[in-house]
Formats: structure tokens, C-alpha cells, sequence
């Protein structure tokens, strides 16, 4: 019905017309005004009882051609009101045609009309948005929401042969025009390149899998004359299917690795069946000691079974050489702290990372005099006494000597301000664990390194190291003021 009245709304209705003085200029102010409420009431009379001027607009006229300016401008802003409603507060947007004076009611009606229709379409569009395709419904004569409607057809008609894409059907293709048209088409043509490839791939590999299994009599033959033990195990009962001379040898003790290399090939055969490369430890191998293997797994099928192949490769004696290599390059020899070369390889290691945590710059408080004064052994227990309250200030915490009487710190899991609490505490039992002879103290400047952090190591360590010669210069000024 609304409809309707929008349809057959009224023409405009005609501005009243205003006389104007008799030499043609603009009226005066004696012209005629417009009607008010008072004049519409009645046809006015002056002089014996004859119309005037004023008054010659008849009483139907006045009804249909002049209203009363304050219920015109009532009816202005009611429906001004609605419209911005229907722009910014929609729930709220209503008001009924009857509270409109004619005649501008059919208008209101017409008004409505538009709003409702307005309004089911911003909501039609919000669900799109959200990828709502069987949300808001609007009506089927809702001629603002036509172009919506038309998308969000199209967009079901898109995700249902998305989805027969998804199954495998790359005959698909979206015929709408336009540039979304033709990337979608392309992709499924990718798809169906890629799903080509893939299938060829498989069938080369059953290929393959058939001349692996003509191999097998010779790889046999050669495992047996290897170093390297050689285990293959079905990946579905985790059955031994095969073990060489010297991994059978093993096996049969009773207090060597059996129970060792048994977890170790479990938890490789829950894995992804590719080929991996690492280097594991077996305790208890060969009379008790331990000893390292570098472990290459081999996916194959083995007499018609899905299997992994085993070869460890015994390299005790390599590892062993290089952990002594590890301790003299990462340790420090006098305090067993991390040494300068490992400290800052893990801090190159930590920016690379993009990390955040702390870098704190540590120096010994007179050293040189103990040296000096009480000699170097006393000037090594002093480093050896900070290297210890250092490694306690967090079990994460890595320290290490720079040289000399100069450690770094680096933290992860503590903030700065706790971190600066207990460095203070720490220097403050440095102090109490002192002889008589000197005090045992530290300065020490922190830097907090952010996860968006763009300064290099060499930079960082500069920063921290300022801020430590400014904390040792404030605790000296401190100090005098108290004397």
C-alpha cells in the first residue's frame, strides 16, 4: 500500500502567487501575503460586505493551494528528521503519515516507502560484508536493493562452484565479466595444473617404488659389508625387518643401548616418512659408555612394506674432539662463565631472532687496586666471587667475561625494572660477603632490546656500556656527599 501511494503520489502543489505594485516593480510591504490559519478559515470582506483583494482566493482553494507555514514546516522537519534517521539510526527511523498535513501525506507515505526500503538494503549490504550470503531478506519489489540482490546471487553462485572445486571439478568457471571473473578462472586453471602435476608425480613414484624393490638383494649384499649400522623397520608394526652384522651384535646385550635406540626409532617412526639427517646419543653402548651416532633416515617400501631405513654412522670420537674445541672457545677458563666469543654469537643469534630481552654490561668496582694492593691470586677469587653472584641472578640468565673485570648479562624473561632490583641486591651482598681490606662492589648499565629492535650487537653493548660508567659515576658522587 505504501507502494501504491509512492506510485500515484500527487503533483507538486502550486506556489501561491504574490500581486505586485501596479508599475511593475516588487511588491511592497501593503502587498498581499500569503494566507495564514486565521484566512483559511473563512473567505475575508472589507468595505460593505465585498471581497478584497485579499480575500478573492476562494475557501476551496485556500484549502488545497495555501496551508499553515507552521504545520508546513512541522511536516518539513518530521520528515527531515526520518531521513536522518534512516541515514544514521535506522532501528529508530519511523514516524506515521497520518501526523502529516495534506497535502504532503501521500508524500510521507512515499517517504516511508523509501526508508524501509533504504534500510533493507544497508542491511543486506552489511551481511554481504560479512560474507553472510543467506542473511537479511528483502522484498522482491525493493528496487534500491536490485543491484545488491543481483550480487549476492552471484556470490552463492561463485561459492557453490568453489566448492565443487574443492572436490576436484576444474571445469568450473565463473562466466561474469570483469577482472574478479578472470582472476578466479586462472586460479582454478593453476589448480588444475598443479592437481596434474601432482597425479604424475604420484604415478613416478610407484615407478620408482618398483625399482627400488628390484634393488633390494643388492643393498642387502653392501649393507652387510658397512661400518655403519643398518636397521629398517616396518613404519605400521614397527617391526625389525632387517639389522646388519654389527647393530644385531648390540642388541643382544643386555645392559647397552636396546632400550635407548628403540625410543629413539619409535619416535622417528611417528614422524613424516622423509629422509632426515641429526646426531643422537646412545648411553650405555658398547662396555657401558656412551657414544654418538649421526643418524640418515630413508623412507622405502621393503618387500611390499612401508618402511624407514636406519643408518648410524658411530662419530664418539668426533664429537668428543669438538666438545673440547666448544669449551675453550665458549668458556672462560677462570670463573667457567660463558666466554666473549660464545656471549656474543648468542647475542647476534638473539637479534636475528628478533627477541626481546635484556643486555646488562657489568664491571668489577677496583679490581686494579686488589691487583695492585693484595696481588692477582686475591684479584682472581674477586672474579671468580662476581662470575658466582652474577649466575645467580637468574636460572635463565647466560653470563659471560668480556675480559678482565667486565661481564655481560643477557636475560629473556625478566623485565628491566626487576632486573635492576636484583643487580642492586646483588651488589649489595657483594658488599656484606667483603673481607675488611676492600669493598666488593659492581656498576652496571642495562638495555632494554625490543622484538622491533634495528641497533647491532657492537652498537648495543656501546649503550649499555655508557650507562654502566654513568651508574659507577652517580654511586661516586653518592659516596662523597655522605663524607
Amino acid at each position: 500500500m505504501v507502494r501504491e501511494a509512492w506510485e500515484h503520489r500527487p503533483r507538486a502543489m502550486p506556489q501561491n502567487e504574490h500581486t505586485t505594485a501596479g508599475n511593475g516593480q516588487e511588491p511592497t510591504g501593503n502587498s498581499r501575503k500569503p494566507p495564514d490559519c486565521r484566512e483559511l478559515q473563512g473567505t475575508g470582506a472589507s468595505d460593505g460586505g465585498q471581497p478584497s483583494a485579499h480575500s478573492s482566493i476562494s475557501k476551496s482553494e485556500s484549502v488545497t493551494q495555501g496551508i499553515c507555514e507552521e504545520q508546513a514546516q512541522q511536516a518539513a522537519e518530521t520528515m527531515f528528521a526520518y531521513l536522518r534517521d534512516v541515514l544514521y539510526e535506522p532501528n529508530s527511523a519511523q514516524f506515521d503519515p497520518k501526523d502529516i498535513v495534506e497535502p504532503f501525506r501521500n508524500l510521507a507515505r512515499g517517504l516511508l516507502y523509501v526508508g524501509k526500503s533504504a534500510i533493507d538494503a544497508r542491511k543486506l549490504a552489511a551481511d554481504i560484508a560479512r560474507g553472510k550470503l543467506d542473511g537479511h531478506t528483502v522484498e522482491k519489489d525493493n528496487e534500491l536493493a536490485a543491484g545488491l540482490k543481483n550480487l549476492q546471487s552471484t556470490l552463492k553462485h561463485i561459492t557453490w562452484q568453489m566448492r565443487q572445486v574443492a572436490k576436484g571439478d576444474y571445469r568450473q568457471r565463473v562466466s561474469y565479466s570483469g577482472e574478479f571473473s578472470d582472476a578466479i578462472n586462472d586460479m582454478i586453471q593453476q589448480l588444475r595444473e598443479r592437481d596434474e602435476a601432482l597425479r604424475a608425480e604420484v604415478e613416478l613414484n610407484k615407478s620408482m617404488a618398483g625399482e627400488l624393490q628390484q634393488s633390494l638383494d643388492l643393498l642387502k649384499s653392501i649393507f652387510a659389508t658397512m661400518r655403519e649400522w643398518i636397521i629398517v623397520v616396518d613404519r605400521k608394526t614397527k617391526q625389525w625387518l632387517y639389522a646388519n652384522h654389527d647393530a644385531a651384535e648390540v642388541l643382544i646385550c643386555s645392559d647397552c643401548c636396546h632400550s635407548n635406540l628403540l625410543e629413539f626409532i619409535d619416535s622417528r617412526l611417528a614422524q613424516d616418512a622423509q629422509e632426515n639427517a641429526e646426531i643422537i646419543m646412545l648411553e650405555g653402548a658398547h662396555k657401558g659408555l656412551g657414544q654418538h651416532f649421526r643418524s640418515r633416515n630413508y623412507p622405502l617400501v621393503w618387500h611390499g612394506k612401508e618402511s624407514m631405513a636406519f643408518v648410524l654412522a658411530d662419530i664418539t670420537e668426533e664429537v668428543h674432539e669438538r666438545e673440547q674445541l666448544e669449551t675453550i672457545a665458549y668458556y672462560d677458563t677462570l670463573t667457567g662463565s660463558f666466554s666473549r666469543h660464545y656471549g656474543m654469537l648468542l647475542l647476534d643469534r638473539w637479534l636475528m631472532a628478533n627477541y626481546e630481552f635484556i643486555l646488562v654490561f657489568v664491571d668489577m668496582d677496583g679490581l686494579k687496586f686488589v691487583n695492585d694492593t693484595l696481588g692477582h691470586n686475591e684479584g682472581d677469587e674477586y672474579i671468580r666471587t662476581v662470575a658466582k653472584a652474577l649466575n645467580r641472578f637468574d636460572p635463565e640468565a647466560v653470563v659471560c667475561r668480556l675480559g678482565g673485570d667486565e661481564f655481560m648479562l643477557l636475560c629473556r624473561n625478566v623485565a628491566a625494572s626487576e632486573a635492576r632490583q636484583r643487580l642492586k641486591e646483588l651488589r649489595a651482598e657483594l658488599a656484606v660477603d667483603s673481607g675488611a681490606v676492600y669493598t666488593r662492589s659492581i656498576s652496571f648499565g642495562l638495555v632494554e632490546v625490543s622484538s622491533d629492535n634495528k641497533k647491532n650487537a657492537s652498537l648495543l653493548l656501546s649503550i649499555a656500556d655508557e650507562n654502566m660508567y654513568h651508574d659507577k659515576r652517580s654511586r661516586k658522587m653518592e659516596r662523597r656527599s655522605t663524607l
